[in-house]
């Protein structure tokens, strides 16, 4: 149902006045008592009877306008809805990160929700090839992970992440700079499995391989948390992202490791194919912060 129709209804019934309505309607009298006849043929139903004190509601008009006055407010609430999320200050907002945006992600969806309270935001840590998968299909609208990603999507670098050696705390001295890495061939190694994160099980498969290390492997895990709780435990070392020290328990030091392979590039993708003013109110949040400090 058209609720100009309704809208025209509601003046009416208010003003009692047809002279007065189509003036605030911004329409005259005629295309008024148009809109008027249009409503009643729809609905089947005579809404009001001209006299001497002008438009008076029948008695199925009485009983229609509450309703009639609900659906027009809802129409203008839906109305400024929709100018809202074409602007991007409200609708929903679905966000992927991985190991690589374990910090930086949670960081920018909070300033991101102070700024935006009306926007509903998911965060949901998936792995690179799933958020890769999910930008292309639209279900997410960005994602936090390692550089590059393959066209169409296009991105933005945020920080470099490195590995680490996470070892069980005064197990090896957290000054320990390692130069040939010997510790590592030297320990019970625990795995991250690749289908959790295939980017950074390739980097650590690729630095161990340059530095010529063959890891005693004695335990696999797919989740982080659960390698790092082996670390405490002392079932092993890992080579992490040195982010993970934001979600390490206590009781492990963190090593640096250096050379080929230890580092990589990490930012925020989207896909430009698909039309997205909330999406790109994030992403000019995002530059705008970065030109203005570059550590933000």
């Amino acid at each position: 149902m058209d609720t100009l129709l309704l809208r025209a209804f509601v003046l009416l019934a208010e003003t009692q006045n047809y002279r007065e309505a189509s003036q605030r309607l911004f329409i005259t009298q005629p295309a008024l008592s148009k809109k008027i006849k249009l409503l009643e043929n729809e609905l089947g139903l005579t809404l009001f009877v001209r006299g001497r004190h002008g438009a008076q509601l029948t008695h199925a008009g009485v009983l229609l306008l509450e309703k009639a006055r609900e659906l027009v407010e809802q129409g203008e609430a839906l109305r400024h809805y929709a100018l809202d999320i074409a602007k991007g200050t409200k609708g929903n907002l679905a966000i992927g990160f991985g190991i690589s945006g374990i910090k930086i992600a949670p960081d920018w969806v909070a300033r991101f929700r102070r700024a935006y309270p009306d926007v509903i935001v998911s965060l949901e840590d998936i792995s690179s090839t799933q958020q890769t998968a999910q930008l292309l299909s639209g279900q997410l609208q960005l994602a936090f992970m390692r550089m590059p990603v393959e066209p169409p999507l296009t991105g933005l670098k945020l920080i470099s992440e490195s590995l680490v050696l996470a070892v069980k705390k005064k197990t090896v001295p957290a000054t320990t700079d390692l130069q040939d890495y010997q510790l590592i061939a030297s320990q019970p190694f625990i795995q991250l499995s690749a289908e959790k994160g295939p980017g950074l099980f390739r980097q650590i498969e690729l630095f161990l391989e340059f530095n010529h290390i063959v890891p005693n492997i004695v335990q696999r895990t797919r989740d982080l948390q659960t390698m790092l709780a082996l670390v405490v435990a002392g079932v092993g070392v890992a080579v992490v992202p040195e982010s993970t020290v934001y979600i390490a328990p206590e009781g492990i030091d963190m090593i640096p490791l250096r050379g080929p392979y230890a580092h990589w590039d990490v930012g925020m993708f989207w896909n430009p194919a698909l039309a997205d003013p909330l999406r790109d109110l994030f992403i000019a949040m995002v530059q705008s912060a970065n030109e203005g400090d570059p550590a933000a």
